[in-house]
């Protein structure tokens, strides 16, 4: 544990050596060509304190300056209010910005605005959470069936030497992509499991540390896979104070510092982490590209990585699970 608080303060040292240094690069490449128009970015949430949301926002300011982008970031305070999402949506559009970045909170539910955006002549980019539609120009995430078949399989290979192998799920958002397509991938790596269900803890990590207080109460459970960083959180916070970390075995999604700090501690066993600042950075220069009259991909694959306690402090691993410290 010591070694991680360690590791951590460094990455904290090197976040005020970079906004030090953003200060400067600001102020330095003032004469870059700029990209004509606005481009507006909606996330999921811009309120609710994420580690996730925050290195995205990173990897967009970065982009942004480095490719003389007019950027805004937008979106609800929480990533449940799917609806405020689909109002926003429609204000950017009355606002005829270049192009739209989405980070959709429903896959159907904003597949309406998606097109009202295509009808004005908007194009739209989407980002982490595809939307139900073949509209968008290029969609930059994490395959999140992969993902998910990673977390099943470490969870089937941790459970190999039981015998009874019964697994919840605990998600983020239902009908959100990630949600759907990360479940669909853990039940796809976990044949011969027994998946007792999945339940929603709304992105509130209360709601998923009593999902998980009410799961070890009144079922048998052998694993439990939480699908984003905050239900992680609230699942690991349930599995430490009950001291069931020997009994209740944990894999997660991200690399929140006190993910780490509860990988470190044997509490969490695994968790896959994704390339936040990766998405945000490739988001902006693929709207540049496009903007520019140059082709873009159409899937931008940004990848993903099982993490353990193992193999946690590798050197090639570290600008991903502590991306603050490529700034050293």
């Amino acid at each position: 544990m010591k070694k991680l608080h360690l590791l951590l303060m460094s990455i904290m040292l090197a976040t005020l050596l970079f906004i030090s240094l953003t200060m400067y690069y600001e102020q330095s490449t003032s004469k870059t060509a700029k990209v004509e128009g606005n481009i507006v970015i909606v996330l999921k949430a811009i309120g609710q304190p994420m580690d996730f949301w925050a290195i995205v926002q990173q990897g967009i300011k970065e982009a942004a300056r480095e490719f003389g982008a007019q950027v805004s970031v937008t979106g609800p305070m929480y990533e449940r209010e799917v609806l405020d999402q689909v109002r926003i949506m429609r204000k950017v559009i009355k606002q005829n910005p270049r192009l739209i970045i989405l980070a959709a909170s429903d896959y159907n539910k904003l597949r309406e605005p998606v097109k009202e955006a295509h009808d004005h002549g908007i194009p739209v980019i989407t980002l982490d959470s595809a939307v139900n539609s073949d509209i968008p120009i290029s969609f930059i995430a994490t395959n999140n069936i992969e993902a998910g078949k990673k977390a099943g399989r470490e969870m089937v290979n941790l459970l190999k030497h039981k015998r009874r192998k019964n697994i919840a799920i605990v998600s983020h958002i239902r009908g959100t992509a990630t949600a759907i397509e990360r479940e669909r991938g853990v039940r796809a790596a976990c044949e011969g499991c027994n998946i007792i269900g999945t339940w929603y803890c709304d992105v509130e990590e209360e709601k998923a540390y009593r999902i998980t207080l009410e799961l070890l109460r009144y079922y048998n459970i052998d694993g439990i896979v939480a699908l984003n960083e905050v239900s992680t959180l609230g699942v690991a916070q349930a599995v430490d104070e009950l001291n069931a970390k020997d009994r209740v075995t944990v894999v997660g999604f991200d690399n929140a510092p006190r993910e780490m700090e509860y990988l470190e501690a044997g509490v969490i066993k695994a968790t896959v982490i994704q390339n936040p600042y990766k998405m945000g950075y490739l988001a902006v220069k693929t709207a540049v590209r496009y903007l520019k009259g140059q082709a873009v991909q159409p899937i931008i694959n940004t990848g993903s990585l099982l993490i353990t306690k193992e193999n946690m402090f590798k050197r090639e691993y570290q600008e991903i699970i502590f991306p603050f410290s490529q700034f050293d």
